[in-house]
């Protein structure tokens, strides 16, 4: 099962340290969080990655009247992401061994990592700090 935890920005960082200093707790806020990595990895789909390789030709011909969108055709994607929060954490996780093979490839799958948020990560860690900064 491949998962994202959420990492640090600077800016989220000395939020995270200042709250922590002040000895408030974030927890209450994780689920929230969660969600927010859950749309941030809906984000990369839709956007088909970054970096993403192109459906090869014969993926195309075989998916005849299709858009031809990567992990959005069938709607597999969509319906598996989740978010999962715990007393110290907060994750976008999938529930499928299918997403597992994107993010590892193989001879025939180019890598397709959804959990390589790229230029959606930024704004993400940003919203969260703000969020936190405004709930305390």
């Amino acid at each position: 099962m491949g998962d994202l935890d959420i990492k640090t920005s600077s800016n989220l960082n000395a939020v995270l340290l200042d709250l922590s200093a002040k000895g408030r707790s974030v927890d209450r806020m994780l689920p929230i969080i969660a969600e927010m990595l859950v749309g941030a990895v809906q984000d990369v789909i839709e956007a088909e990655g970054p970096g993403w390789q192109e459906l090869a030709d014969s993926t195309k011909r075989s998916r005849r009247g299709s858009s031809y969108k990567i992990l959005q055709d069938t709607g597999v994607a969509a319906a598996s992401i989740a978010a999962q929060y715990g007393s110290t954490y907060a994750e976008a996780v999938d529930g499928t061994s299918y997403f597992f093979r994107h993010i590892k490839g193989g001879p025939n799958l180019p890598v397709r990592d959804w959990t390589k948020l790229g230029p959606f990560e930024a704004p993400l860690l940003d919203e969260v700090a703000e969020m936190l900064v405004g709930q305390f």
